[in-house]
């Protein structure tokens, strides 16, 4: 309900002014304590600002506000609702908090503390502000302890308390500053005389006490220089309240339930106790005793707002190695503050998925495999010919892909998707064919510099050369905690390979940018680029190949590391993104990423924390069929059954001719561990050979079938207990 008033003060300032009185917002209630050690999360909307250590290294948590140009932060309501504090402000209470602020604001313009009231995003209703100005003298780095009383309740009122000297020396610092609309339309902000302004005086409305949209920090300049502004034990009540029950853990977690399912791991609770502000679920490959353990990490943190109390966590065997995918989970409660319950003892399970993927992994390369792949390079023949007939590609289509912009979802995957097998060599060299269905093929033309083809038809991978497990904070699980791209020891880059027409109408060249690093195409590179057609030559889309030497992607300047490829049993978890550029009408149409997660899309290409993880691996970790040489297409190695096994299984071989067979199983490290079939003539037909492996630790193990000739098929098993 709105209703019309007209309001004429006398005093210092005479004029009449006509405000909309809006129906209250919901009561803040009384000493309502916005922050002590996190902040309270009843507040029904946003909170803008990051929860740090004390910059003088006392212990606690209090909130810090970077600096920005007409920047804000804190604690925001529901803009077209907000909350009344009307009662606060008659009953004579203070805005209490602890104020720190960095020496690097002494002289800037309006860095205050800030209210603004509600707003229904039109120029009738613009969020007007109550500021309370810095002074210097608090622009010093250390704590100060303020007791602020709240204003009185208009413009004309607060100016007529200061003049006659009726208040509290803080209040005075006060000022009712007038409003910004979002289109940009200012209110007596510029000679802040309220309703006396000449800026846009027929918008002047009052501050609305009983509709409170948001309260915090807000540097109102143009500077984006300084330093951090901190609040701490922050709230609007008496002086001298107790603030020790907003440090309260909740009781612990119980009634947790963990299973598999299509979608993947479901995690699940009921919302049981109204005071609890939401909940943490942790992951890990390992059980989980303490939540604060190296390798466990904080997957999500749901609000008791949710609509559902469940976490279903989709997450892809990274490495054959990690099968059978079991993944520990454990559930805390958190308090209204944050405060958590970090007891586990009845809120910790483990999911073992049987439709759990494999996800698509990096391989080493032989030397064999690393010669062919290079001639193909030089010769310009872009073909897969010499990566691993069993090695998996990354499928980027609608089955696997998050769509970054574009109007529509594609509707199929003959317009942009994509198959990309990479492997590395010894000599450090990182090898990509992709092959991309793409209906309209637009390429860039040779003039176009290389940091430009992202508006073309290109492919790009976002690359971090170090192990996600190094970052603070990062895991297998998560992947890197870098928020931006990253130099030195844990270096993160981004290529981009694109074709370009060379001058003639078949003609195609292609190139390689590097970004974050360089700025140029690394030394020793190398890229190929063709159109992909069907059997009726038709054009369907394109594809690449290319060569990038993992040792010169480097700034050495910015003292990137050159890191050593993983060998044998190693194995690097990097984050990675692939990501296809679509241009069909004229511009860059829609990009596609590999990434499935919710977080892939913003600006991806800046905040590694977005990519996926990727295992690195060393050949002697292969675990698929793996063909060393042609095996005769007389024999047929089959997968173990059952698989995953306890105890006993049975492999099969079938020969359409006589072979002289040696059988073997290895461990995970390479090591002979058993011999089932050693040199031996076998007749054509179907052999099933049994394997007992009472007395094997569990894990994973690979059997390899060899004929006289040394052929080698292999495949893996997996042993559980």
């Amino acid at each position: 309900m709105r209703v019309l008033v007209s309001i004429c003060f006398l005093g210092i300032f005479f004029q009449c002014t006509t405000t909309v009185a809006q129906e209250a917002g919901p009561s803040v209630g009384d000493n309502f304590i916005f922050f002590v050690d996190s902040p309270n999360l009843s507040v029904p909307h946003v909170f803008r600002g990051y929860t740090v250590g004390d910059p003088l290294g006392a212990g606690n948590k209090v909130i810090q506000f970077p600096p920005g140009r007409f920047g804000w932060g804190g604690f925001q309501f529901i803009d077209t609702v907000g909350v009344d504090m009307s009662e606060n402000r008659e009953d004579g209470d203070v805005l209490y908090l602890r104020l720190f602020v960095d020496p690097k604001n002494k002289g800037q313009e309006k860095i205050q503390i800030s209210f603004e009231d509600k707003t229904d995003g039109t120029n009738a209703d613009i969020p007007f502000r109550l500021v309370w100005r810095v002074p210097e003298h608090y622009r010093n780095g250390i704590w100060h302890t303020l007791q602020i009383p709240l204003p009185p309740a208009t413009y004309t009122e607060l100016e007529e308390a200061k003049t006659a000297g009726m208040l509290d020396s803080l209040a005075n610092y006060w000022k009712y500053a007038g409003g910004r609309s979002g289109t940009g339309i200012g209110v007596a902000l510029e000679d802040e005389l309220g309703p006396n302004t000449s800026y846009r005086s027929d918008l002047w409305r009052e501050f609305e006490w009983s509709n409170v949209w948001r309260f915090g920090f807000h540097w109102d300049n143009n500077s984006g220089t300084g330093g951090p502004v901190y609040f701490d034990d922050v709230y609007i009540g008496k002086p001298g309240l107790d603030l020790s029950p907003a440090l309260a853990a909740p009781d612990a977690m119980t009634n947790v339930s963990f299973e598999s399912s299509m979608d993947g791991n479901r995690v699940s609770w009921m919302h049981i106790d109204p005071n609890l502000g939401g909940y943490n679920v942790y992951g890990s490959l390992q059980p989980i005793t303490d939540v604060k353990a190296d390798g466990v990490s904080l997957l999500e943190s749901i609000s008791f707002r949710a609509e559902l109390f469940e976490l279903v966590h989709q997450f892809p065997l990274i490495h054959p190695s990690h099968a059978p995918g079991t993944v520990y989970y454990a559930v805390t409660p958190l308090s209204l503050f944050s405060v958590e319950n970090a007891d586990i003892s009845q809120s910790s399970g483990a999911v073992t998925n049987p439709d759990i993927s494999t996800q698509a992994y990096i391989t080493q390369l032989t030397r064999e495999e690393g010669n062919q792949i290079n001639a193909n390079l030089v010769a310009g023949n872009v073909a897969g010919t010499g990566f691993p007939d069993w090695l998996a590609p990354f499928v980027i289509d609608s089955t696997h892909s998050t769509i970054d912009f574009g109007a529509e979802f594609l509707d199929n995957d003959e317009d942009l998707s994509a198959k990309i097998w990479a492997g590395y060599t010894l000599e450090n060299d990182l090898f990509i064919y992709a092959e991309v269905m793409d209906d309209v093929v637009t390429i860039a033309d040779a003039s176009i510099e290389a940091d430009q083809t992202w508006k073309y038809d290109s492919i790009e991978f976002g690359w971090g050369n170090y192990d996600v497990r190094d970052t603070d904070g990062g895991s297998i699980l998560l992947g890197s905690s870098h928020l931006y791209g990253m130099r030195g020891a844990l270096a993160d880059y981004l290529f981009r390979i694109s074709g370009s027409r060379d001058g003639t109408q078949d003609g195609f060249t292609a190139n390689i940018f590097v970004e974050w690093s360089i700025e140029d195409e690394p030394e020793g590179s190398g890229a190929a680029y063709d159109v992909l057609v069907d059997g009726d030559q038709t054009i369907i889309g394109w594809k690449i190949l290319a060569r990038i030497p993992l040792d010169a992607i480097q700034n050495i300047a910015k003292e990137d590391s050159v890191l050593s490829p993983p060998m044998g049993t190693e194995i690097r978890y990097i984050p990675l993104n692939i990501t296809l550029n679509d241009r069909d009408n004229g511009e860059r149409d829609v990009q596609r990423h590999w990434s499935i997660r919710d977080s892939a899309i913003s600006q991806w290409y800046r905040r590694p924390f977005r990519w996926m993880t990727v295992a690195m691996a060393g050949r002697q970790t292969v675990t698929s069929v793996e063909l060393a040489e042609e095996l005769p297409r007389t024999i047929m190695l089959e997968q173990n059954y059952p698989n995953p096994f306890n105890s006993f299984t049975t492999i099969q071989i079938i020969l359409l001719e006589s072979h002289i067979l040696t059988l073997q199983v290895y461990d995970i490290l390479g090591r002979s561990v058993a011999t089932l079939i050693e040199h031996q003539p076998m007749l054509a037909g179907s052999y099933s050979v049994p394997f007992n492996a009472q007395g094997f630790a569990p894990g994973l193990y690979f059997y390899r079938l060899g004929t006289g000739g040394s052929a080698v098929q292999s495949r893996n098993m997996i042993l559980v207990k």
